[in-house]
């Protein structure tokens, strides 16, 4: 009799303890489940719309609409862009693809142009189907537009050449992504960044234009450093050296449209 009732308690101590392990299980689950939920729910509602700014799709023609405009004295970013020259816009766009070396002359779609500016700015800016002229003073244009087929076909009494139309030949270089942030209507993104001037007969330079200078993507190993390398050592030593790059965005149909820029 009484090893029936020690076996009996045995038994009544292992359901317990098998009934509070199973207890604890869903107990664990169900708040496992709500803590996910509650995470979940204070994900930045904003970060999708963040991430269609595609800042780092930039073509390095509109990289360099951005550099010379915070070189310029004007201050308002859509009357700077309005006043650029057809030409500029038609560069801006994309029409002179010099880093596509084998189809850099081919003809290009004046609509596929426009749609590029449209893309980043929200408009077209106003761009012309007129001739592209590498510089004001020339006499012959790189490339004439025909209006039969809408396309821009490469001049073949001009002598091909990488020159930009009156920019400066240098572009903003974004290295480190610093911020994200939405202030009152605007969605602003800062990078770290450098300024890239390019040499027409050599490599393109990053540099702060003090203390950080490289050139990039250089066939050399004179350092054993990759350009990331190099940038995230002197990025570690002190951040400052980089610049800020603001990005100013209005939010239209779902996408951010670049409005404003500007170096801190």
């Amino acid at each position: 009799m009484e090893k029936n009732k020690l076996n009996y308690i045995t038994y009544l101590v292992i359901f317990c303890v098998i009934l509070s392990f199973v207890g604890c299980f869903f107990l664990g689950t169900y708040f496992g489940e709500k803590e996910t939920v509650t995470k979940t729910e204070e994900k930045n509602p904003d970060e999708e719309i963040f991430k269609s700014a595609k800042i780092e799709e930039y073509s390095i023609y509109t990289l360099t609409a951005l550099y010379n405009f915070t070189q310029s004295s004007q201050r308002d970013f859509n009357e700077y862009l309005t006043n650029l020259s057809n030409s500029q816009k038609l560069y801006v766009a994309g029409l002179v693809n010099y880093l596509d070396e084998d189809n850099k002359y081919n003809n290009k779609s004046f609509d596929t142009l426009k749609e590029n500016l449209i893309s980043v700015f929200g408009s077209d800016l106003g761009v012309q189907p007129e001739d592209y002229y590498m510089m004001p003073t020339d006499e012959e244009p790189l490339f004439k537009y025909n209006k039969d087929t809408n396309e821009y076909v490469y001049n073949e009494n001009t002598i091909g050449t990488d020159v930009l139309t009156d920019f400066q030949n240098a572009y903003v270089y974004n290295f480190k992504l610093a911020s994200e942030e939405k202030i009152d209507d605007n969605y602003v993104i800062t990078y770290y960044g450098l300024f890239a001037f390019q040499n027409e007969i050599g490599p393109t330079s990053a540099t702060n234009l003090t203390n950080i200078s490289r050139l990039l993507n250089y066939d050399s190993d004179y350092d054993g450093l990759s350009d990331k390398e190099y940038f995230e050592n002197a990025f570690k030593n002190n951040k400052d050296d980089f610049f800020k790059l603001i990005y100013t965005y209005k939010l239209v149909d779902n996408k951010l449209i670049l409005v404003d820029f500007k170096q801190a």
